[in-house]
């Protein structure tokens, strides 16, 4: 059996990497995400998300995570969150993701990105804050 959400904790660098793998439901979302917060949750998450396949979240289920983000922020009040996909339609709703968390007013930056590089060269790199 296929787990659809593992979780690599790096405390030394203060990094989370979930990988979905096959499908994955909102509910298995949400329920990796309280537990993520429950814990001492890093400040720096990446999503894999280069191997799903099937059905994919819905906009509303997607809003519906970020503003539980958000709800659960004050447990993570800094740092990135990186959303890794190789096709098209998950780009494309991670790019929806980030204008979710835009509008939310997020304390930390959410990004797509096509490659696993690009993702840890922008997670590893300083935060930049507003002037």
């Amino acid at each position: 059996m296929i787990v659809p959400i593992t979780t690599d904790i790096n405390r030394n660098k203060d990094l989370t990497t979930f990988t979905a793998t096959g499908m994955v439901t909102y509910a298995e979302q949400i329920a990796v995400l309280k537990e993520f917060y429950e814990a001492k949750p890093t400040s720096n998450v990446i999503w894999d998300l280069r191997e799903l396949y099937g059905p994919r979240l819905s906009n509303d289920e997607l809003e519906e995570i970020v503003l539980f983000v958000k709800k659960k922020g004050h447990a993570k009040r800094r740092g990135k969150t990186a959303l890794v996909s190789t096709s098209d339609l998950d780009f494309g709703l991670s790019r929806m993701a980030e204008n979710y968390a835009e509008s939310e007013n997020l304390p930390w930056q959410i990004q797509a990105f096509r490659t696993m590089a690009e993702a840890l060269k922008w997670i590893h790199a300083p935060e930049e804050h507003p002037p």
